[in-house]
């Protein structure tokens, strides 16, 4: 025998503003939400120079490949990542057996299988490709300028590939790929390149597993295989960059098989610089020296970034069934966009700077 039981929550802040109603905000701010939960003691380590460390808002593997980051470097990939959807699932689950007897007498054992459920799906709707390539555009222009305020001299994707030839020879995906995050853009003039994971299955349950550690073992797209080469033939630093741009954070209990645990789910909605951790990681840069060995430095922001502007309207269809539906304004979505956009370049050029000392 067994008994499903099926609860649903849908955590809406603002499900009473309509596209109408909103405006954009001089004094919006962009804030810091929660650093990821994910204990740092699984594999690399678990710390030291080469293992997983949580430095400020950001884990950073293979720390020690940062030291000493030259003043001339070449971004070989940047990715800015956009959110089409989000699916959120939780479950608690509780087996009973125990024994008895038939009228026959002949022994019998009995089980009981009950789960709690919860679901939720978030969808976003009217941020067109111009509007996102324009938010791409400008956060690759203001990565390149906070890194060359920041004493950098930042070669161009035309000069890195006159100093390594093979890069003009990599395979480009079209841009707009679907990948792990949603919609991939490279900026105007660039091409786009996937990183490890890009293209792994999104995590669901909310617990972070070392499952996307296990997958970046075996996912080694051109772009992280051959960037060590470039740093190597050009004798140059070499950066990659992902920047996630989400519509909302989310909250999870997770699976559990305590079934008496309070399980919910939970969606708060704000344009936000996406953070994972080293096992999920979502917005971060990667580095190689001219020395690398093939292993890039890694830091992984792991708490995001979130902006308080509104900028849709929200529809949960009253279906019961945990959908949730944002109704974007378009140019709000780009001015907070652009905002959160140009804090996290901020941390991640910082980040950078820091650890190469």
């Amino acid at each position: 025998m067994e008994f499903e039981m099926r609860r649903n929550f849908v955590v809406v802040a603002v499900a009473a503003l309509t596209l109408a109603g909103l405006a954009p905000r001089a004094n919006a701010e962009v804030h810091q939400g929660d650093m990821s939960p994910q204990k740092i003691a699984f594999g690399n380590g678990g710390g030291g120079p080469t293992g997983v460390q949580v430095v400020g808002d950001f884990h950073i593997v293979h720390s020690d490949g940062f030291k000493g980051a030259g003043k001339r470097v070449a971004i070989s990939v940047f990715n800015v990542a956009f959110r089409n959807e989000k699916a959120q699932a939780a479950q608690s689950s509780q087996t009973t057996k125990w024994g008895s007897y038939s009228a026959l007498g002949t022994a019998m054992i009995n089980t009981l299988h009950q789960t709690k459920s919860a679901y939720q799906h978030t969808t976003i709707s009217g941020v067109d490709q111009a509007t996102r390539q324009r938010i791409a555009d400008a956060a690759y222009a203001d990565f390149v300028d906070q890194l060359t305020k920041a004493g950098y001299d930042v070669v161009s994707a035309g000069e890195l590939a006159k100093l390594t030839p093979e890069y003009s020879t990599w395979t480009a995906q079209p841009n707009f790929s679907a990948g792990r995050y949603g919609a991939y853009v490279a900026p105007t003039g660039r091409s786009l390149y996937f990183l490890r994971s890009d293209t792994a299955k999104g995590d669901t349950q909310g617990d972070l597993s070392g499952l996307g550690q296990s997958f970046q073992g075996f996912d080694a797209p051109q772009a992280f295989k051959r960037s060590p080469y470039l740093a190597h033939d050009g004798k140059i630093g070499v950066i990659a960059v992902t920047l996630i741009v989400d519509y909302g954070t989310y909250s999870n209990t997770g699976n559990t098989k305590n079934f008496n645990a309070k399980m919910k789910i939970g969606f708060a909605p704000g344009v936000t610089a996406q953070a994972g951790s080293f096992y999920d990681t979502a917005t971060l840069i990667e580095y190689w020296g001219p020395n690398s060995g093939g292993f890039p430095a890694i830091a992984a922001l792991a708490a995001p970034l979130v902006s308080d502007q509104a900028f849709s309207a929200i529809d949960n269809g009253g279906n019961g069934e945990g959908e949730v539906i944002l109704n974007a304004d378009p140019a709000l979505f780009e001015k907070a966009a652009r905002e959160v956009t140009h804090a996290v370049n901020a941390r991640l050029v910082g980040v950078f700077a820091t650890a190469a000392r």
